[in-house]
């Protein structure tokens, strides 16, 4: 069995939720690529580094502040 239990406040704030969103399911889309491949529509691996995520690393390696901040980076782009 398993509990989940909300956050009273959220720990993590995207500046724009549909572009999380979109980031995370461009990230999830091909299995097994890296973040380098999945996410190059949307972040160069300038880009990916800059947000101090090595662009070679795969989307289930990074936590969910690693995706907030990737997020947020598109929104001031």
């Amino acid at each position: 069995m398993v509990y989940l239990k909300p956050w009273a406040t959220q720990p993590f704030i995207a500046n724009d939720t549909e572009q999380f969103e979109k980031l995370v399911k461009q990230a999830f889309a091909q299995r097994r690529k890296t973040l380098r491949n999945t996410l190059k529509d949307l972040l160069t691996a300038e880009q990916i580094e800059s947000a101090g995520i090595d662009p070679t690393r795969r989307a289930e390696t990074l936590a969910v502040a690693d995706f907030v901040n990737l997020a947020n980076l598109l929104t001031v782009m």
